[in-house]
């Protein structure tokens, strides 16, 4: 659900798929911009001249934007600690910091200007560069590369390349000393906590780990050693050329034969040949291996509490191939403080395969945060939780892996009045006692398929269908049906847009799903 702002409620980005914002600790993407004035600012050229670096990304039209740009902070914080020498920084300046306003949404100059649709003269009285993105300036990939979900969004950027989400402070400069000590030695590999993947569905995992250079001298070779249980698995002698405080992200060999809650470390040393002169900064970076739940019913339920921001909510399925079998949201936005269950999207997966459900929270504050009240699951046949949770921020989920067996649990209840129904939840899943029945009796999702073929794929107008089948759904990479039709050997597809389609089969041995492309 969206966060509230000390200032104002947080006017939203107006682009589509936008991920939160760039994660603590994430490494800074460079820029060359040029402001207003026609001055070309490189931000890691300032950032290897020790500054710290605070970044305002905010939007014309955004209320809290305008306040806190008139607040004066950031205004103080340049004139105070700016670089010396620059336009309207104080004589005494502590030469420590620098600011930039970006105006990141396409603002035209007209706009900043104060024109029709701004909330006010941006540039009169701004002592610090402002770096528009309007055709014909500036790109507004900084936008995308900073992963801006909502304005206003202010970072911190310390010297070593590091970004912080900072907020809007009454006093920013009181972080800047939360910034690391300046490289002072030689021969110094820095190391960061582990974010590569420690989740496996067959056993295998190919570590990585991100390394910085974080002496004064080029950092041209180092050695990785990898172990799993305390025992060495492999050792790998990097070689590069980073300059100081450059960073680079190592893949190192595969890890076959992984178990749950195994150990695996991961330690650096010998930058440059040398006993690394700062061992603190580098650290053994360790994780435990999570196996994905194996042999899984291949019938999969799906089911999402939604809180007052379901819009903002989405998940896909995919198989060991990338593709999306199964898709749900965006949901229905709700009143302050509602929930709702939506109804659960069911499907037969392939099986003995890979697959890994991702929700995604377009915001980044997942589906239970403020209100507590929104969550996720997803079970399979046998009644086994696959995944759960609702705490996350922009994306969550897991693995697993089917087995043989299909079919939804055998003691649900088959109604006439409400279809297959969960004595556990009450959640329909069909909505005829023919459908019921015949999804109860469903044992191997590959006897329907088997049974199954479609043509042409990509289809332009016609989509033919051969093989014994009750109804079928068209569903969209929203999780949205649109279209639906009882037993017919073709269906015209030309009212549907261009893209990626799952059909739901309904047949009499239970659901097949299988993907088809309109292109016309």
């Amino acid at each position: 659900m969206k966060k509230i702002l000390l200032i104002a409620v947080v006017a939203l980005l107006s682009l589509n798929n936008v991920k939160a914002q760039l994660p603590d600790g994430s490494v800074a993407p460079n820029f060359t911009l040029t402001d207003l004035d026609g001055n070309s600012h490189d931000l890691h050229a300032l950032l290897d001249q020790g500054y710290t670096v605070f970044l305002d990304f905010s939007a014309i039209w955004c209320p809290p934007c305008w306040s806190y740009h008139t607040g004066g902070a950031l205004e103080d914080l340049y004139m105070n600690h700016g670089p010396a020498g620059y336009p309207n920084v104080n004589a005494n300046t502590t030469d420590d910091v620098m600011v930039f306003f970006i105006e990141g949404d396409g603002g035209t100059l007209a706009e900043l200007n104060g024109g029709a649709g701004s909330q006010g003269d941006w540039v009169t009285g701004t002592p610090y560069p402002i770096l528009p993105t309007y055709a014909g300036s500036n790109s507004d990939q900084v936008t995308s590369d900073y992963q801006i979900g909502y304005w206003p969004t202010v970072y911190q950027v310390c010297p070593d390349r590091i970004v912080t989400e900072c907020g809007q402070s009454a006093n920013p400069y009181s972080l800047v000393g939360a910034c690391p000590a300046p490289a002072s030695n030689d021969n110094d590999a820095r190391t960061f906590d582990y974010a590569g993947e420690t989740l496996t569905c067959e056993g295998d995992i190919v570590p990585e780990i991100m390394i910085q250079n974080y002496g004064l001298v080029n950092l041209t070779s180092l050695s990785i050693d990898v172990a799993v249980n305390g025992t060495s698995v492999s050792t790998t002698p990097w070689t590069g050329n980073l300059t100081t405080y450059a960073t680079d992200n190592i893949i190192l060999p595969v890890l076959t034969g992984l178990t749950s809650n195994d150990a695996v470390t991961i330690n650096t040393s010998y930058p440059n040949g040398m006993i690394d002169s700062d061992p603190s900064n580098n650290p053994t970076a360790a994780f435990y291996v999570s196996l994905a739940t194996q042999n899984t019913n291949t019938f999969i339920t799906v089911q999402i509490v939604t809180d007052a921001y379901g819009s903002e909510t989405t998940w896909d399925i995919k198989d060991a191939n990338g593709m999306i079998v199964l898709s749900g949201g965006p949901y229905s936005d709700l009143g302050a403080n509602g929930t709702t269950i939506e109804t659960p999207v069911s499907g037969t997966l392939n099986t003995n395969e890979c697959h890994t459900f991702t929700i995604y929270d377009s915001y980044g504050d997942g589906i239970n945060a403020g209100y507590g009240t929104g969550s996720f699951s997803v079970t399979d046949g046998s009644g086994t939780v696959l995944t759960s949770g609702g705490v996350f921020t922009d994306i969550d989920g897991g693995a697993f892996k089917t087995g043989s067996q299909g079919g939804p649990p055998a003691s649900w209840d088959c109604d006439a009045i409400n279809g297959c129904v969960d004595p556990g939840t009450g959640s329909g899943l069909y909505t005829s006692i023919t459908d019921c029945n015949a999804a109860c009796s469903a044992t191997d999702v590959s006897e329907v398929i088997s049974n199954l073929s479609m043509y042409p794929n990509p289809a332009k107008d016609v989509l033919t269908i051969e093989g014994s089948y009750t109804s079928i759904e068209i569903v969209d990479v929203f999780g949205k049906v649109v279209l639906s039709s009882e037993y017919v050997k073709t269906i015209n597809v030309k009212s549907l847009s261009d893209g990626v389609y799952m059909l739901n089969i309904k047949t009499e041995n239970g659901i097949a799903v299988k993907k088809i492309t309109v292109a016309k």
